[in-house]
């Protein structure tokens, strides 16, 4: 097959999206198919992988670094009946998800779309009557939806979600996958070394962007409390973005600076490392729909102490690899404390964790991928 994916983020960026998108890719040219993404050009970026064709972009903001794409390009636009795609996969329902949805009407193939984000919960970047973003949102993503020949949701909650909406278009669950080698071997001391961390700390680790949507302040506070009781605990909170600078400050105004590290942005290759330090993963987030960074920390042993919400929910099994909790300050401290002062609780759920993790290998998502993918191209080319 020549698989054509359509994306509005792809490398450099680092987010869930992107590595799902780089898996697919990867999987499925393992499996001997050839896949084409076209996405935003990112200033001083050079790709060193093929296949990849970009759009010239603009970012609308320097607050946020999130190139978006100016959907209309003439050379791609000409070259793109020449590559024979067979699929289109898209996974965003505006500016580039738009162009590969016209081009799947276009040359007459099945147009595939990937539910991966939110996008109501995403409003408050756009400074305008909030009400209006979300009814606009809400009614462009059901639009788009409608016009697929296929909706992948990758959580059951997100189903419900679709379901709301009102969307009759054919939908599969398909959930996101890692590679599981990458994260079961890690090496944490370069971590170790480089933040001044001791192998006898209890380090809580989050991986994500740094957003007002991920509720860090809240996981701060808790982080706080839970501190109290355990001198030896730390926080790690990886990854960049708008609330990077602020969360900085805040902490630093809870009087835990010094036990909060604020890596930065951080190459993906070096990220397994970051799990690998951690004794517990944390997430505050109630905007997720199938995050890949718990699937990692699973995969690399974390138990996961996370709120209760979709996402979350659809991952961590209560009890078996992690805790859940409903949105309660109370209760989050007094779950990150059943783990930092009970080895043999975290021990149990960490094995659970890894047991986990093997559900979401990309061999088997690439294999159900493959399949979907060929029976749609059969059905188009007999209705």
């Amino acid at each position: 097959m020549n698989i054509g994916i359509f994306t509005n983020a792809y490398k450099p960026l680092i987010s869930g999206v992107v590595n799902s998108i780089d898996l697919i890719k990867s999987g499925m040219e393992a499996r001997g198919h050839r896949v084409y993404v076209f996405a935003p050009k990112y200033k001083g970026y050079r790709d060193c992988e093929s296949d990849v064709n970009r759009f010239y972009s603009v970012n609308l903001t320097v607050r946020v670094d999130f190139p978006l794409a100016i959907p209309y390009h003439y050379k791609i636009f000409k070259m793109i009946p020449e590559l024979d795609l067979d699929i289109i996969h898209t996974h965003h329902p505006f500016l580039l998800g738009e162009v590969g949805g016209a081009f799947a009407r276009k040359l007459g193939i099945p147009l595939v779309y990937t539910f991966h984000t939110q996008f109501e919960q995403y409003s408050h970047y756009i400074p305008f009557n909030q009400d209006i973003v979300k009814k606009v949102t809400r009614h462009s993503v059901i639009n788009y939806a409608q016009k697929c020949d296929l909706i992948i949701c990758p959580s059951t909650t997100i189903l419900t979600l679709l379901d709301n909406y009102g969307i009759t278009a054919p939908i599969e669950m398909i959930p996101n996958a890692i590679n599981l080698d990458t994260f079961r071997h890690t090496d944490p001391r370069p971590v170790y070394e480089k933040y001044g961390i001791s192998p006898s700390d209890k380090v809580l680790v989050y991986v994500g962007r740094i957003g007002l949507e991920k509720n860090l302040g809240f996981m701060l506070k808790s982080f706080k409390r839970a501190q109290a009781e355990v001198p030896e605990a730390k926080l790690m909170i990886v990854g960049d973005g708008p609330e990077l600078e602020f969360m900085r400050e805040f902490a630093g105004n809870l009087g835990i600076e010094k036990s909060v590290v604020f890596p930065g942005r951080v190459e993906y290759s070096e990220i397994p490392a970051f799990y690998g330090a951690g004794y517990a993963f944390i997430m505050t987030s109630t905007t997720e729909v199938k995050p890949l960074a718990i699937l990692e920390a699973m995969a690399a042993g974390l138990p996961v102490v996370a709120i209760s919400a979709a996402g979350s929910s659809d991952t961590v099994n209560q009890g078996e690899d992690g805790i859940l909790t409903d949105h309660n300050m109370d209760h989050f401290t007094e779950a990150l404390l059943r783990i930092l002062k009970d080895p043999g609780e975290r021990d149990k759920l960490s094995a659970g964790a890894r047991r986990t993790a093997e559900i979401y290998s990309i061999d088997t998502t690439s294999e159900r991928l493959e399949s979907l993918f060929e029976r749609l191209i059969r059905e188009k080319k007999n209705a």
